[in-house]
């Protein structure tokens, strides 16, 4: 059974409450509506983002894992790469709500996940993960990522882990 879904229109106070989980963390949710935006427009904009960004964005879909109307996770598919994402941000970027960490949300939204890149015929898919996120590397490992290489990101001095996992 899949937890992981699109936002709706009827996700606002869940989407909410999601972003607050986030308030206390050293890193921030990858998803977050801009303040002067009303829901009805983030949701156009989700879906918008989906097939026809705007460059230099490359299409992608955000997807969450719900259940008992929370949101637990998200995770967003990245379709295409640039030369930034080729580098340091890869085709799937993920994370958990603290209060829902350590449960396999993170690998379940994973395998969910490559099972939409291997249905578009994407056989090669990078995942990366900073040196210290030893739960994420776990989580990529354990879903057969093979490690290339680490590199540091000028802008924030994060050393980013890069991971390749062959779908088959």
């Amino acid at each position: 059974m899949t937890n992981l879904r699109e936002l709706t229109l009827q996700d606002e106070l869940i989407f909410d409450d999601w972003i607050q989980a986030w308030k206390n963390e050293p890193t921030q949710v990858s998803v977050s509506r801009p303040i002067q935006t009303n829901f009805a427009e983030f949701i156009k904009q989700l879906q918008t983002n989906s097939r026809h960004p705007e460059a230099p964005r490359v299409p992608a879909t955000k997807y969450f894992y719900i259940e008992a109307n929370r949101i637990k996770g998200g995770i967003s598919c990245r379709w295409k790469l640039n030369d930034y994402l080729l580098k340091f941000g890869g085709n799937i970027g993920y994370g958990v709500a603290p209060e829902f960490r350590n449960q396999g949300i993170a690998s379940e939204m994973l395998q969910q996940a490559l099972a939409l890149f291997k249905a578009r015929n994407i056989t090669k898919v990078l995942i990366t993960a900073e040196d210290w996120n030893i739960a994420s590397q776990q989580v990529i490992n354990n879903a057969g990522g093979i490690y290339e290489n680490t590199l540091m990101e000028e802008s924030t001095g994060h050393h980013l882990q890069r991971y390749w996992i062959t779908l088959k």
